[in-house]
């Protein structure tokens, strides 16, 4: 993968346009919800990038964040940081090809008329075919999704320029009020913080993704530092524009719901805006599957080589050099999985990813203090006080987001969270025990 295309992953991988970040506005507020999308590229997205921008480089190896932690951690805290990022991704992009198909019934009976899609059957078949079609594509190569991935962001990206482009200009000829109320329907800011921080978490975590193919990209030194630099303004501007350009023209927070971007095109610049929003609301789960599938499939490849899953998903594909095997085992848990409803799951992703996110900020400062003669291409600047600002921040954010949803949903709400935190450990006892009764199945 080349650095340029390695821009456009990350932000396939991160965002795949604001598509999800809809509801913010009905949960959250006007007001806040473009306060929360200005405030968290910089205490949440860009220490995570920074991190990522430092260490991959540093350590450019196929396994990225899960090498850097077992390094500075020990192989113990390794393997946690690979088995909460897995289950958050492994849920998180299986919904993506359901998310499809439940975009393309809703566009082909609007444009069409079609409802075959309206059928169980007909709804699994698509899902199955997608599953299986860029479960092949990540087979053939690295290089290849990088490509598509360039494709993508581009029909991404455009509709949304010319959203926010379109809304501009009429805005300097007929002024339009954005931000009518900061809090949704009179809500206190507390329960506006507790409803819209995981949903503005969740559109902006994923920066350390694709440390996972270092070894397959080209000039990892100059590739992580520019395109996570580029990527977290990039990302911002994707959310905020089309966020502040729909709320003068799209005022009803009642209306800002899942979806709703179609809408908020036709009524900034007509049905052919509209249109071309749907079609990139086909492309968006799409995008975002395929750079999750090449992030993710690494995970239990590097597992493997540590003896904590069958050896087995070590191979390496002899034409394409894709780790085939791994790659095929989440096609085959994505299908498992596809038949699961749509569910609220993103709080409990959120949860997930900061647990492992706090390791990784605790192994860049650790590194830095163990190794300090490592050579770093990009070394976050600010000594160890920027490193530690750099660990603190996205830590304390989650810790914010944690408070607010217990004082307004109560303990009961964290319990699926508890839970699948304390899978790692039970993960980690069982698969020592596994490789002691079985030392020839796992490395």
């Amino acid at each position: 993968m080349t650095p340029l295309m390695l821009v456009f992953a990350v932000f396939c991988c991160v965002s795949g346009g604001p598509y999800g970040l809809e509801p913010l506005v009905g949960e959250a507020g006007p007001g806040l919800a473009l306060l929360l999308i200005a405030l968290m590229p910089i205490v949440w997205a860009l220490p995570d990038a920074l991190t990522t921008c430092e260490l991959a480089p540093a350590l450019p190896v196929e396994g990225g964040y899960i090498v850097w932690v077992k390094r500075a951690l020990g192989p113990f805290a390794g393997f946690l940081n690979a088995w909460w990022t897995w289950i958050y991704t492994l849920v998180d992009a299986a919904l993506y090809p359901v998310l499809f198909t439940t975009y393309l019934s809703s566009f082909l009976s609007l444009f069409f008329g079609f409802d075959g899609l309206e059928q169980p059957a007909a709804r699994w078949a698509t899902t199955m075919a997608v599953i299986a079609a860029f479960t092949w594509l990540n087979i053939r190569g690295t290089r290849l999704v990088g490509k598509t991935s360039t494709a993508f962001a581009f029909a991404l990206i455009v509709p949304f320029l010319a959203l926010v482009l379109i809304g501009l200009a009429r805005m300097a000829f007929d002024p339009q009020p954005i931000v009518r109320e900061f809090t949704s329907g009179g809500q206190t800011l507390q329960a506006g913080l507790a409803s819209g921080m995981a949903i503005v978490m969740w559109n902006y975590l994923g920066w350390d993704a694709l440390s996972t193919i270092a070894e397959e990209v080209e000039e990892p030194a100059k590739a992580y530092p520019r395109a996570l630099l580029i990527g977290v303004p990039l990302v911002f501007a994707v959310y905020f524009f089309p966020t502040l350009v729909g709320l003068a023209y799209f005022p009803n927070t009642e209306d800002w719901a899942e979806g709703a971007w179609p809408a908020i095109g036709q009524a900034v610049g007509g049905p052919g805006l509209g249109v071309a929003l749907n079609v990139a609301g086909l492309i968006s789960p799409i995008a975002l599957f395929t750079a999750s599938l090449l992030a993710s499939s690494r995970v239990p490849f590097v597992m493997a080589e540590d003896g904590f899953l069958p050896k087995g998903l070590v191979a390496i594909h002899p034409v394409f050099g894709t780790p085939w095997r791994a790659i095929l085992l989440h096609g085959v848990i994505y299908a498992l999985l596809a038949h699961k409803s749509f569910l609220e799951l993103i709080e409990l992703n959120v949860i997930m990813y900061s647990a492992a996110l706090f390791l990784e900020s605790l192994t860049l400062f650790v590194l830095r203090v163990k190794e300090p003669g490592l050579h770093r291409p990009f070394k976050v600047p600010g000594g160890l006080w920027g490193v530690g600002l750099v660990a603190v921040l996205p830590v304390s954010v989650a810790c914010v987001m944690v408070g607010v949803s217990i004082v307004e949903e109560g303990w009961e709400a964290q319990w699926s969270s508890a839970v699948a935190l304390a899978s790692g450990p039970l993960a980690f006892w069982l698969a020592r025990l596994a490789a002691r009764a079985k030392p020839g199945w796992f490395c």
